[in-house]
């Protein structure tokens, strides 16, 4: 057992009964918006940060957001708003369905078009030793490394599925969750080539409407990378906002495009959990 495992909860223990997350929710951050931003989390660890959640944020859905910034009218927003996002559209997002349900949560999944519903694989699943460095190539070069390395291919299918079916995705939509935009195959953007750039966002659109049988209008975009050309490219394309993962809140003057977000810590401590959303776990002791 490392000395950071034995310090952190007895530090974030500590934090909590100071009372410091209790004034930033309540003071500094109560009129901001807080988006969430989650992956792949166990549903025991969700629904613990949901309970907790629950009895201090009002879950509002991201276009009760992007309607407020448009029209100028912050009243649309109650105290403590808070929004959770999810994504990718990982197979194990479906057994978050009970909690979504019981806690009444609109959630936004931002789903990979070409992902949901094959047995495609996310890149970074497929066994390659640095991902990292992967994170930095070209988009061409990246693929050659991934099939040289592990046989990948976008569109290869594999004996398990790693996404949501078509019939978890409805049973999802059927409890409030909002099935919105998170390109095709989850490449960095910037990286890409302008066609394929364009490509990820309007086909992706197109085709991830057609799957879940809704507008796709909301954009995240893959690793959080993006550009003035991606921005451009959902403009074109009718999207009305897209969620970043820079850290910050929300506020009537945020750009729609550029919407901040809190990374959560998918197995956190409600303790730890509520000095993050603060932001306090960044700005203090992010190596905690």
């Amino acid at each position: 057992m490392s000395l950071k495992s034995i310090i952190s909860p007895i530090f974030w223990s500590g934090l909590y009964y100071t009372g410091l997350s209790w004034f930033m929710r309540e003071v500094v951050l109560r009129k901001r918006v807080t988006i969430l931003l989650y992956h792949n989390p166990e549903p025991g660890d969700f629904q613990a940060h949901m309970a907790w959640l629950s009895s201090r944020y009002q879950f509002i859905p991201l276009q009760q957001l992007i309607d407020a910034i448009a029209q100028k009218d912050w009243q649309r927003i109650p105290a403590k708003a808070l929004i959770v996002t999810l994504d990718d559209g990982h197979q194990s997002n479906y057994l978050l369905r009970d909690s979504i349900k019981q806690f009444q949560i609109p959630a936004t999944i931002f789903a990979c078009s070409h992902i949901v519903n094959t047995h495609r694989r996310y890149w970074w699943q497929v066994g390659y030793p640095d991902n990292q460095t992967l994170k930095t190539l070209p988009r061409a070069d990246m693929l050659q490394q991934l099939k040289q390395k592990t046989a990948y291919e976008p569109e290869k299918a594999y004996p398990e599925r790693c996404a949501l079916s078509l019939e978890e995705i409805k049973a999802l939509q059927a409890v409030g969750v909002d099935f919105q935009g998170h390109g095709k195959f989850h490449p960095i953007l910037p990286l890409c080539e302008d066609a394929e750039s364009h490509d990820e966002i309007v086909d992706g659109k197109k085709a991830l409407e057609a799957l879940v049988n809704n507008s796709v209008t909301f954009f995240a975009y893959p690793n959080g990378d993006y550009g003035e050309r991606e921005i451009n490219y959902l403009k074109q394309a009718a999207y009305r906002g897209a969620r970043t993962t820079k850290l910050g809140w929300a506020q009537i003057d945020s750009d729609p495009f550029q919407l901040p977000s809190i990374s959560v810590h998918e197995s956190a401590s409600v303790k730890k959990l509520s000095a993050q959303i603060t932001g306090l776990h960044h700005y203090l002791f992010w190596f905690l």
